[in-house]
């Protein structure tokens, strides 16, 4: 009796220090970025393995176990092998840039899931600072706005854009139509730049309006002979 005793006292001391020493493990993730283009992450450490994805130059990745040839990772809610030579292990930049293939934005939501409410849209390259990564997405901090972003759409370099869509200030004013990347019939008309600024009006979407100053985030325009602010993703040049 007293060794079944004793052998059950080491069992519950043995789960006690696992269940100590997980958390442990959990907190301290490695992250890598991949490098040299496009990387498949693959269902087995093996080229012949099933392709799960392909992410890249710059997609942040979380790696549960780092190997000579292969690594296993995280990626976009998903565990799969990459090659650890495609793979850089230097800390990553707090910084990342907006990167999407569509060219209207990157939506910054309320919470890490596709059906979570909009708060707004970013460009192409809009810098964005991480503060935490949770499965797929990034907890980021962009100007006065702080939501969630799909990590597959962040990278740590910028996208190559070709001169004509610079996001410089124009030397003239130009001419531009109100659109709403979140589905609406309306755009707010503000006194100054800032979700929280007073709102003069909401003008219908294919409002001609004339802009005078042109920033990365929101832009100065003339609308009935009236100046404001409009956001810059809000307008269609």
């Amino acid at each position: 009796m007293n060794k079944r005793i004793s052998h059950r006292l080491l069992c519950a001391a043995l789960v006690a220090v696992l269940c100590l020493t997980v958390p442990a493990a959990a907190m301290a993730s490695e992250y890598a970025t991949v490098k040299g283009g496009g990387l498949n992450l693959r269902q087995s450490a093996s080229l012949k393995a099933k392709v799960l994805g392909q992410y890249g130059t710059g997609t942040r990745i979380e790696v549960v176990k780092k190997g000579d040839v292969w690594s296993q990772v995280k990626v976009d809610c998903q565990e799969g092998y990459m090659m650890t030579k495609y793979l850089d292990f230097a800390e990553a930049s707090k910084t990342m840039y907006v990167r999407t293939n569509t060219g209207i934005g990157l939506n910054l939501r309320e919470a890490p899931n596709l059906c979570a409410k909009i708060i707004t849209s970013f460009p192409v390259n809009t810098a964005v600072t991480v503060i935490e990564k949770e499965g797929g997405w990034y907890k980021v901090k962009v100007g006065e706005f702080c939501g969630y972003m799909s990590a597959t759409y962040l990278s740590d370099k910028k996208a190559a854009v070709s001169s004509g869509s610079s996001c410089a200030a124009p030397s003239k004013p130009t001419c531009a139509t109100l659109k709403n990347i979140n589905g609406g019939s309306v755009v707010n008309f503000r006194k100054a730049p800032g979700m929280k600024t007073k709102i003069i009006r909401a003008y219908p979407v294919g409002t001609a309006v004339t802009v005078l100053e042109k920033g990365e985030l929101w832009c100065k325009v003339e609308i009935n002979g009236q100046q404001g602010y409009v956001s810059t993703y809000m307008l269609k040049f």
